[in-house]
């Protein structure tokens, strides 16, 4: 009895399962038994895909998409997408534009280049001859040096017709600018782009507010004060020098101005104007000492303008070129009060001219004030040297030095 027991139960147990299956499949109502059909294609929500069973709720293999892009590589749901747009551009010669790093590919729309002082605004593309400002006619350069009796006053006539002005002269020489006047009516310099002292001595500043009052001065270039000795006349221009004005104490190089323009032919010409500090600028005792050389180089020519070429200043410029830019035309008021720095004893640690890389072929101009020691000594030095264009100016005379844009150059007397 006990067997025939549990022989009931063992087979009741293989049993139950099957009827379960049955009534699942709808076989519990003597219905065969359901084989699932899976649909071939994927089914998909916003994050999950799966397969259907055509005859019953259930599902198969349902898995997270595998997204491609902004497409799921396996049942083909493409997802809402926004553009992700990167910092940095592409860009080519004439525009630039962004590529969305979210994975679509798709490009934003080109932009031309939006050029200030040759570099694009908003993607830093670099161009050397873009946004160039159109001279209709380009003239010579040229340099007009004035002696005033103390002290040089000097016009530069840029090519691309602006204008600079180089020291303002001593005040008890030349009380009411009369020559300076009119050699800057003659030019047409009613606006003085570029207006640079180079140091504050009176010699050099003389004039200073009297032009900033009197002229429409753009830029306005100052040396550095040394031991708070400037003179009335200096700080008498800094305090009348309008609020338009753009002032700046020269540096090393945040002054230094290099312009490109085409002419109307579509010619790309060029200058550069560099200022020169003395090596130790915080050691000088005097303004002489701290004084400005400024060269100016066009069409492959090179000026240099030293008011004060003493052993400070000069290596400025020997420390910047190291005699790798060759001077043509050296214009210069004052050179030294001791002998023997011009006649050679000393060569004051540095020989001034050899210093200056100064082809003997061209101009040495040189003001009466150029030495404490007479003029025949210096000019016979200078001419032993090999040098033989010097040119000494009198007091109230004034030369102009041209510069064509075939690099002719030429020096005569100012006819004006």
């Amino acid at each position: 009895m006990k067997n025939k027991f549990l022989s009931f139960v063992l087979a009741f147990c293989l049993i139950l399962p099957a009827l379960f299956t049955l009534i699942g499949c709808g076989g519990g109502n003597g219905e065969k038994p359901h084989t699932h059909s899976w649909y071939p294609s994927l089914s998909y929500d916003s994050t999950y895909h799966w397969y259907d069973c055509n005859g019953c709720d259930e599902i198969k293999q349902k898995a997270t998409h595998d997204f491609e892009g902004d497409a799921c590589t396996s049942c083909g749901y493409t997802r809402a997408h926004t553009h992700t747009w990167p910092s940095s551009y592409l860009k080519d010669d004439t525009h630039h534009w962004k590529v969305c790093s979210g994975g679509c590919g798709q490009s934003s729309a080109k932009a031309e280049h939006d050029y200030e002082n040759n570099v694009c605004k908003d993607c830093g593309y670099y161009s050397p001859d873009a946004g160039l400002e159109m001279i209709s006619s380009v003239r010579d350069l040229e340099v007009i040096t004035y002696d005033t009796g103390s002290g040089m006053f000097t016009l530069v006539c840029l090519p691309d017709w602006k204008y600079m002005v180089i020291d303002s002269g001593n005040d008890s020489f030349d009380t009411n600018m009369f020559v300076e006047d009119q050699i800057l009516y003659t030019y047409g310099a009613s606006t003085i782009d570029y207006f640079v002292l180079t140091n504050t001595s009176d010699l050099r500043t003389g004039q200073a507010s009297y032009i900033v009052q009197n002229y429409e001065v753009k830029n306005f270039y100052i040396p550095r004060e040394i031991n708070n000795s400037a003179p009335t006349c200096y700080k008498s221009a800094l305090a009348n020098m309008p609020a338009s004005c753009n002032k700046q104490e020269v540096g090393e190089t945040n002054c230094d101005i290099t312009y490109r323009f085409k002419d109307g032919d579509g010619n790309i010409h060029s200058y550069t104007i560099d200022f020169m500090l003395p090596t130790e600028t915080s050691n000088c005792s005097t303004a002489e000492d701290a004084a400005i050389a400024i060269s100016i180089e066009y069409a492959g020519k090179t000026v240099l303008l030293s008011s004060d070429a003493t052993n400070n200043n000069i290596d400025g410029y020997v420390n910047k070129y190291n005699k790798t830019k060759n001077v043509d035309i050296l214009i210069t008021s004052y050179l030294s009060s001791q002998t023997e720095a011009i006649t050679g004893a000393e060569q004051r640690g540095k020989d001034y001219f050899e210093s200056i890389s100064l082809e003997s072929s061209e101009y040495i101009i040189l003001t009466s004030t150029s030495a404490d020691v007479d003029m025949t000594n210096l000019k016979t030095y200078l001419s032993t040297d090999g040098f033989s264009n010097i040119i000494e100016l009198a007091d109230s005379e004034s030369k102009i030095v041209k510069i064509t844009s075939a690099g002719e150059l030429s020096c005569l007397s100012n006819q004006n």
